[in-house]
């Protein structure tokens, strides 16, 4: 058994709780809250919502009787263990002794940022969700993290984290990783919104700008830029292939054009309609050896091969994030470098004008694009997560045209911003 699920079960037995305390209590955080207090070791201690009968409800649907439910404005307030408290002001988030883990459950990378950082530099742990907050500025919290010996780390069973475990066992086992990425089970529409998703999303029960995030594909490139600076793979063109294929024929596909694929290299991330909700990586081997062993065990005909989990469970798999962290020091997945390797870039849903102003991810006005990094910042290129409802365009803009920082009046105030501005100066520094 592994040491995290051994050391579970002791605490389980012992009746030992781990305290997390959860911004956010959407469509995630609800099923976080639940399966956290079924576990008996995970306590969702606190939980901080702009919408507090959210967190109320997250509480009642894991069984939590209202009495046993506290407000609190003041992290003092937080005596009773075997309460459960909610509050409004964030930052009680990370100023409770009692809280070992602050979990980002939203993902908006402003207010993220703001929490991941402030609780670090409180000396809590960070788990976040927020791929948004994280391909913008991850590579200084992970470092920050680093330097005060705390954890800063995604999740288990998003996608990028499910890749890196079949990344990370693939290497172990001795083969030349080629193609990593994930399935997309929906046709990308680049005009997508919050009112051509809006029934959509009210069937599947969850925000329309949140859906409109997936069906634009802007989930899909931020979950790829994650995955390439967890690991150092790039994008093979801007915004990745994209191709359609099922499992049997990926490895054909997804291979070099001189081997009868799309590829102009490898070392790639990418996304695959027609393998979702799973997750790949492409190897091989030059050890004649294994390559016979993988076509015995009918993994294809070589030289590439396909491994694959045809699923990830979100929210659901984050109970092992935690764990690993607490008993094993381990991170699910974060930036393995200084300087991001890829990044998301705001392009125009539309055309606009001088004065118009630009929304938020998911929203009308502008869609990402997974780039290289060096790429982005030749261009002056601005990442999406730096953008909000406060972002004014200073010229015209035209549909599918990328928007530069010459181009849009940001919101400079909001840590995300001056952490990304420390990023692109170090990157400048470091070509000097």
């Amino acid at each position: 058994m592994i040491n995290y699920q051994k050391k579970f079960y002791e605490y389980k037995e012992k009746g030992k709780k781990i305290n997390v305390s959860l911004l956010g209590a959407g469509f995630m955080g609800k099923a976080l809250v639940s399966q956290y207090i079924q576990s008996k070791v995970l306590n969702p201690l606190l939980i901080s919502s702009r919408h507090i009968e959210d967190a109320i409800d997250a509480y009642l649907a894991a069984g939590i009787v209202r009495e046993d439910i506290i407000k609190i404005t003041s992290a003092d307030e937080i005596k009773d263990l075997n309460k459960y408290y909610i509050c409004e002001d964030k930052e009680l988030l990370y100023k409770s002794e009692h809280i070992d883990y602050v979990i980002d459950a939203t993902g908006e990378p402003i207010v993220g940022t703001e929490i991941s950082y402030n609780a670090l530099m409180n000396g809590k742990n960070v788990i976040t969700f927020n791929l948004e907050s994280d391909v913008c500025v991850g590579t200084i919290l992970s470092k920050i993290a680093k330097e005060k010996g705390l954890i800063y780390t995604g999740i288990d069973g998003d996608e990028p984290g499910t890749v890196l475990e079949l990344y990370n066992e693939a290497k172990i086992m001795g083969f030349d990783v080629l193609a990593i990425g994930k399935g997309k089970n929906n046709e990308v529409d680049l005009e997508a919104n919050p009112d051509t998703v809006s029934e959509s999303a009210k069937e599947k029960g969850i925000k329309k700008e949140m859906l409109a995030s997936f069906v634009d594909g802007t989930k899909t490139m931020v979950e790829m830029a994650t995955m390439s600076n967890a690991t150092g793979f790039r994008v093979d063109v801007d915004g990745g292939h994209g191709i359609k294929s099922d499992i049997k024929t990926l490895d054909k596909k997804l291979c070099l054009k001189s081997e009868g694929g799309v590829l102009n290299s490898y070392g790639i991330v990418d996304y695959v309609n027609g393998i979702a909700p799973g997750v790949f990586v492409i190897v091989k081997s030059d050890l004649k050896k294994i390559d016979h062993l993988m076509r015995f065990l009918k993994m294809g005909d070589g030289p590439n091969y396909v491994l694959y989990r045809p699923y990830h469970l979100t929210s659901i798999e984050t109970i092992n994030t935690v764990l690993k962290a607490h008993f094993d020091k381990l991170e699910a997945i974060k930036p393995i470098s200084d300087l991001p390797y890829s990044d998301v870039v705001a392009i125009a849903k539309k055309d606009m004008k001088k004065g118009d102003k630009l929304d938020y991810i998911g929203g009308y006005t502008f869609y990402g694009k997974c780039i290289d990094f060096e790429k982005s910042r030749e261009k002056n290129l601005v990442p999406i997560s730096v953008i909000n409802e406060g972002a004014i365009l200073s010229r015209d803009i035209k549909k599918g045209e990328c928007i530069d920082y010459d181009s849009v009046e940001l919101d400079e105030t909001t840590l995300v911003y001056k952490l990304r501005k420390e990023i692109e100066a170090k990157y400048e520094a470091s070509r000097r």
